[in-house]
């Protein structure tokens, strides 16, 4: 029989063990002639889930446009910096698992590709937030992000603030909406190429050429991905208050996109378990593996959360210690011990050991919790710079129609493009990893 070049290609890179070859071979017939695309019932309903949250979500925050924009403009800005841990988790780990390789990569990675795919729709969707900075486009009655106010940065006028007028051009209405572009082009830009190359290796390219690329493209991507990420929370959370700085801010946002994509991962696996393809290739250790890396970012965030109180508070600057007590007064300290207990003690004690972190179905249980737990911390981050009590911010309708939308944007994105192609790179050299149950 003759085979076509690439499965050629492919022999010849794998003929130090036979076994390989075979294996490999197997998996370029059914890459290409079996499975193109994957049509699962769950993922169907998914995207119908997705769809419906984000026109009820979009739908209130219309309404809530209508009755107060400032409030809008506010809540968009909590659900919009929240929401963006989803694709960004996805597009972190689709870039680490090209690098370090191992079970849980493979298994995920279809999914890690689907949720970074969002970034396209995310840069339009970031677009109000640009808005808002401008001010005068939304009409509000005041500017929400203070160092936008022209009055505070001209020398002379009774408003003018020198420590913000320090931090011009970086912080201006012109400096931070290029900044998002570029952000958003750099994010797009390795999310599609990836997900080209790796469809490529799904339809019979050279399996080796391609991991290459797709490896070379994620070293110099994870590098642009954490210095994107670090300057993106610092336009969109941390300039709220113009005045407060933390060096820990970006790695604290980037640990809890991780720790949220983890939580999704799992419940996005609930979904396709069952299915003939992971029935077949993908072994319980993966999700062991997904297990633990949740147990570990929940101990990484305790330690940047309680880091960076340590630091700024030790340190008793003026300009600092005022962000920590505002999270104190009013209530918001009720929040601080309930994120202690809810996001650390919690999962911690609920992970620990091996067997909790193999079951499926228990780990989606404390998915669940941490996602809940996610939107707790993203909201004592964000709220406490618009609302003086928590009563108040858990009240308001938009602070949940606005992550409600967005996210459901997300879902729906997410289920449409896990069905354009197979579940697992079936064509990938390490599918052998997963398939002698190998992990990292």
């Amino acid at each position: 029989m003759c085979l076509p070049p690439s499965a050629q290609r492919l022999g010849s890179s794998l003929r130090v063990q036979p076994t390989h070859r075979v294996l490999a071979l197997e998996r370029y017939s059914m890459a290409t002639t079996t499975i193109p695309q994957t049509r699962v019932p769950q993922l169907n309903r998914l995207q119908l889930l997705g769809i419906g949250a984000a026109v009820i979500g979009l739908a209130l925050l219309a309404l809530g446009f209508m009755l107060n924009p400032l409030q809008f403009a506010k809540s968009y800005i909590f659900g919009f910096y929240f929401s963006m841990a989803f694709p960004l988790g996805c597009l972190g780990f689709l870039m680490l698992q090209h690098l370090t390789g191992g079970a849980w990569g493979v298994t995920t990675r279809r999914m890690l590709e689907a949720g970074a795919l969002a970034m396209p729709v995310f840069f339009i969707l970031s677009l109000p937030v640009v808005l808002v900075v401008y001010n005068q486009t939304l009409g509000l009655e005041h500017y929400i992000y203070e160092w936008a106010n022209p009055a505070l940065v001209t020398p002379g006028s009774p408003e003018f603030d020198p420590i913000i007028a320090h931090k011009v051009p970086w912080m201006s209405p012109t400096w931070f909406a290029g900044r998002m572009l570029i952000y958003f082009l750099i994010w797009s830009t390795v999310a599609i190429l990836l997900r080209t190359w790796s469809l490529g290796q799904d339809r019979g390219g050279d399996p080796v050429a391609a991991a290459s690329r797709m490896r070379m493209l994620s070293g110099i991507g994870i590098a642009l991905f954490v210095i994107s990420v670090t300057f993106f929370a610092f336009d969109v959370g941390m300039s709220l208050d113009a005045h407060w700085y933390s060096t820990m801010y970006g790695a604290h946002y980037m640990e809890n996109t991780g720790l949220t994509t983890l939580a999704f991962l799992i419940l996005a696996l609930t979904q396709v378990r069952r299915t003939r393809i992971f029935q077949e290739h993908v072994p319980i250790k993966p999700i062991h593996d997904l297990g633990k890396l949740m147990f570990a970012f929940t101990i990484l965030w305790t330690y940047l959360s309680y880091g960076q109180f340590v630091i700024i508070w030790s340190a008793d600057l003026a300009e600092s210690v005022p962000w920590f007590l505002r999270r104190m007064d009013n209530g918001w300290l009720y929040v601080t011990l309930c994120l202690m207990i809810c996001s650390f003690f919690a999962p911690f004690f609920a992970l620990l050991g091996r067997r909790p972190k193999q079951n499926l179905s228990y780990l989606a249980i404390v998915a669940t919790w941490i996602i809940v737990t996610r939107f707790i911390d993203v909201s004592w981050i964000i709220l406490p710079e618009f609302h003086t009590s928590p009563l108040e911010a858990y009240t308001t309708f938009t602070n949940y129609a606005a992550p409600l939308g967005l996210f459901g944007i997300f879902l729906a994105i997410w289920a449409f493009n896990m069905q354009r192609a197979s579940l697992l790179p079936l064509n990938d050299a390490n599918m052998d990893i997963l398939h002698a149950g190998g992990h990292h």
